[in-house]
């Protein structure tokens, strides 16, 4: 909650201070080389993995981090982006937020992960770090003084690994510190639509959405976003964002360093500042 708190103390202070430079002409919506933004975000997730031990032939059971493990499904984080408008109709730019969801629950059914059978009754302690950054590369095929539409094609690399930490593993008798270990890059494209309309030199919002299906190599599953945006610009490089987005990626793999599943989606506000030049 640091990063919601911090952002809320620099959006009074842009409130107190960007009017008094609301005599400056700002850039134009579209005519801007550089943005950056920077923000915080608290998102919902809803989360499911699922880890295979393939040298045993076991597959693991399929586990809900907050029906079975009590984590929090509630994270707030900070959320940055840049991107370069290189040509008038050209644009790319990339993403960074991270999250960490962890918990501790007692066991209300037999759950098997990797290696590792937990029994009923159980304490099972684990954690999920989810890093996300989306690069995309934005072509307008309309752009006018007041609309741009534009088709975006970039990859969605999510940085996924999950630990978990029990007791009473049927794998070795007496065992009190059965741990089992996961992590996966996951690079995966995304083709979509972006559109941004501008009300007037202050005034802009816009919404964006891409979607994918994986059918190749190990991989098999979907992935899709959803945005959308208001924006009010206090001065000429400075202006105030208010945002809602959703995610959602399936992913099953059959080889690599996770075997098995990992399905997590969220969706919440975003409050950002952002810079043009």
């Amino acid at each position: 909650m640091r990063y919601i708190r911090a952002m809320m103390l620099s959006t009074v202070m842009a409130c107190v201070t960007f009017p008094a430079l609301a005599q400056s002409d700002v850039i134009k919506p579209g005519e801007e080389r550089f943005t950056f933004g920077l923000g915080a975000v608290l998102n919902s997730f809803g989360t499911n993995v699922r880890l295979d031990n393939s040298n045993q032939g076991q597959t693991g059971d399929n586990v809900n981090l907050k029906d079975d493990l009590g984590v929090d499904q509630n994270a707030s984080s900070f959320w940055a982006t840049a991107e370069w408008r290189f040509a008038q109709r050209h644009r790319i730019g990339v993403n960074y937020s991270q999250f960490k969801l962890s918990g501790t629950r007692t066991l209300t059914r037999t759950i098997v992960i990797d290696d590792e059978t937990y029994q009923a009754g159980a304490s099972l302690s684990s954690e999920l770090k989810i890093q996300i950054i989306p690069i995309a590369y934005s072509y307008s095929f309309i752009k006018t003084g007041n609309d741009e539409l534009a088709a975006t094609i970039g990859v969605h690399w999510s940085r996924v690994s999950f630990k978990a930490h029990g007791s009473f593993s049927s794998n070795f008798s007496g065992d009190a510190n059965a741990d089992v270990s996961a992590e996966a890059d996951l690079p995966l494209p995304l083709i979509g639509l972006r559109y941004d309309h501008n009300f007037s030199e202050r005034w802009s919002a816009g919404l964006q959405g891409a979607y994918f299906p994986l059918n190749f190599g190990n991989l098999e599953g979907d992935i899709w976003t959803a945005r959308t945006y208001v924006e009010y610009r206090f001065s000429k490089h400075v202006g105030l964002g208010l945002a809602v987005e959703g995610f959602q990626l399936n992913v099953a793999s059959s080889s690599g360093s996770w075997q098995g599943e990992v399905k997590y989606g969220y969706w919440g506000p975003q409050i950002y500042l952002k810079s043009r030049f």
